[in-house]
């Protein structure tokens, strides 16, 4: 068996700045807050396809605020009051991913910052987090380009299940925003208990890191159904050059649930349920790191 994906010749993205005003000059806007080592890159594609710019009445606007989501309210609530929606969109090829991404968001944050405005990932219906890695010249997918976090569901009490209990619940659905992007599927892992949300959510992420380098390359590829995951990918999606395990690949078994999404599950051969597996066949990190700084930093 194997799963069939198609990576188109070109992808289109969204970032949004919502503000009170527009400048008269947005390019000088972006250039007064750019890092330095990105004024040459972004300066070269300001007013292309691949870094196109346009302002809009808020209530004339493409762009809907209604399921954006932060971990600012605040933020949240001065992103769906703002007038204004400034857009910065993209239209890359294949060939100029992650890096054009990475351009574009700097350019959407440094005109949220000249603004005072409030910079939205439109991919994932998310306020952008300001760099919290720092800018860096290394594209990092754990900054925030997936969409996925822990659900509050035991931290907010509605889960009665013994933590201890490996097949206590099956509370937890978690699943990607913003790989079709990269012009790769999204991805779901379903049913989990609450006490292996971590757990679950670094597999996630980390096959989505093994996916990453197929966006590069248009056209169809055929995968596995069976998918070997390693430290080095889990070491890759945090931007760290170390082994984050010991142990061999983590095998994990891939399946269609529609088009554009794949679903995450243990393999064929595991005789117990997707929790145990979790519970059993997983390397300890995997239940243990939330947070990881990349090696490679350039602050400014």
């Amino acid at each position: 068996m194997s799963i069939t994906i198609t990576v188109p010749e070109k992808i289109t993205t969204g970032f949004v700045v919502t503000t009170d005003r527009v400048p008269d000059d947005i390019p000088s806007a972006i250039r007064q807050c750019l890092p330095a080592l990105f004024t040459t890159p972004v300066t070269e594609r300001l007013g292309t396809p691949r870094l196109a710019i346009s302002e809009h009445r808020a209530d004339e606007s493409q762009w809907d605020m209604g399921e954006l989501t932060s971990t600012e309210e605040d933020d949240v609530r001065k992103a769906r009051q703002a007038p204004w929606h400034i857009s910065v969109v993209s239209v890359l090829p294949a060939t100029d991913l992650p890096q054009g991404l990475h351009l574009a968001r700097v350019a959407t944050e440094a005109l949220a910052e000249s603004l005072c405005g409030v910079p939205v990932d439109m991919s994932t219906a998310r306020v952008l987090p300001g760099n919290p890695f720092g800018h860096s010249e290394t594209f990092v997918l754990a900054d925030d380009w997936i969409g996925t976090s822990l659900p509050p569901s035991r931290n907010a009490g509605r889960c009665p299940a013994d933590a201890d209990d490996i097949d206590g619940c099956a509370c937890v659905d978690l699943s990607t925003r913003g790989l079709r992007r990269f012009g790769l599927p999204d991805l779901a892992i379903t049913n989990v208990a609450c006490s292996h949300d971590l757990a679950a959510l670094n597999v996630l992420r980390t096959t989505a890191q093994r996916l990453l380098p197929l966006g590069r390359h248009p056209g169809k590829h055929v995968l596995p159904e069976e998918l070997l995951l390693t430290s080095n990918d889990f070491s890759a999606f945090w931007g760290s050059h170390g082994p984050l395990w010991d142990d061999g690949p983590l095998p994990v078994r891939l399946g269609e649930i529609a088009s554009g999404r794949l679903s995450i599950n243990a393999p064929e051969d595991f005789p117990g349920s997707l929790n145990e597996w979790l519970w059993d066949e997983l390397p300890p990190i995997l239940h243990e790191l939330l947070s990881c700084e990349p090696d490679d930093l350039h602050p400014t």
